[in-house]
């Protein structure tokens, strides 16, 4: 309603509409009309005194003109706003797609970031520690499959010292049972909290302890007896080599060990072959750091003269978020009995990690 009435009185404004034209033309009829005694009496006056008309009609032609200029300048104004719309129009396009290609690169460009700054940490800590030999980052995360847990593991970045033998683990994947992985979990959380000894009452300590016995006696029999049923090295699937690592991490924490290796054989004389392929046909050393969150020590167990005596150290790290296992290499073969090794492990980690946060 309100826009009609709008329209209604802009076209009776308009000084070229049909009403006011016929309202010009009648006045100059006047002009040229003599006056009447059957005309009305303001006819007369205005037949008269026509310089009333002629000034109403040179206002009207002022009024015209002025109108149909502004007119004109608003039809302008209102194509060149159409036209600035869709130029917005366009370079809105434009940018949304110029920020997709800017949120990729910044992608990219962070990716690359953050490999230059594990670069130089990985170089200084390598470079300036008489112990350590190669020092490796990994990236990895763990998703939940149907009734399986799949960890991924993922090299990240690396730096060697010059002459030093290192496989690298590109991508690996470490798979078993989701129920045993939550059983596994709760076993760990009861170890640390135990390991802290802040458990002032002594019998829940030992529900604890006598809790954490029975999930691991549980779990080791169920593993060991999978691996000891294996005929020959034919029949090892992915799992085992993750069942055979758990192993060793249990015997760890039921011996209460922080950062010790275990060198003894598990499943016995008779299944020696097996047990060496499952040590050492696939790398699962770093299992058990992704595992426990936590530092962990594994040595190097194939025939090698170069690497005899090697030991890798693992431990956690959450670096913006993401879950990271740093990886490094020290020899121990003539330094355990003149070195603490594991106050060595410790300040070498804390260094790494001083240096990260440098960063």
């Amino acid at each position: 309603m309100r826009r009609i009435i709008k329209n209604t009185v802009l076209t009776l404004l308009n000084p070229i509409s049909p009403i006011i034209t016929l309202i010009v033309g009648w006045l100059l009829t006047i002009l040229v009309t003599q006056p009447n005694e059957k005309f009305p009496s303001f006819i007369n006056y205005m037949i008269e005194n026509p310089v009333v008309i002629l000034a109403f009609i040179i206002f009207w032609i002022i009024f015209s003109i002025v109108y149909t200029e502004l007119t004109n300048r608003i039809q302008n104004l209102r194509n060149e706003i159409e036209n600035k719309k869709e130029i917005i129009k366009e370079k809105e396009a434009q940018l949304n797609h110029t920020s997709g290609i800017v949120l990729n690169r910044s992608g990219d460009f962070a990716k690359f970031n953050r490999v230059l700054r594990f670069n130089d940490v990985l170089f200084g800590f390598v470079q300036n520690n008489a112990l350590v030999e190669s020092a490796q980052i990994y990236q990895y995360s763990i998703k939940r499959i149907n009734d399986n847990v799949i960890i991924k593991v993922i090299y990240d970045s690396g730096y060697v010292y010059e002459g030093i033998d290192i496989n690298n683990l590109a991508q690996t994947y470490y798979e078993f049972d989701y129920f045993d992985y939550n059983k596994l979990a709760d076993i760990i959380s009861t170890w640390k909290k135990l390991s802290t000894d802040a458990l002032d009452n002594n019998r829940e300590k030992d529900t604890l302890i006598n809790y954490i016995v029975s999930e691991i006696t549980e779990l080791f029999k169920k593993y060991y007896n999978d691996l000891i049923s294996l005929p020959d090295v034919s029949c090892i699937q992915n799992r085992h080599f993750t069942e055979y690592r758990i192993l060793t991490l249990l015997i760890r924490l039921a011996r209460r060990l922080s950062t010790t290796t275990i060198d003894n054989t598990i499943l016995g004389e008779t299944k020696k072959e097996i047990e060496y392929f499952l040590l050492n046909g696939k790398r699962t050393g770093i299992l058990s750091s992704i595992l426990l969150k936590d530092t962990f020590v594994f040595k190097y167990t194939r025939n090698s003269l170069k690497k005899n005596g090697r030991a890798y150290v693992s431990f956690h790290a959450n670096i913006s978020n993401q879950n990271y296992v740093i990886v490094f290499s020290v020899q121990t073969s003539e330094l355990d009995q003149f070195t603490d090794l594991e106050y060595e492990i410790k300040s070498l980690i804390s260094d790494f990690v001083d240096r990260l946060n440098k960063k």
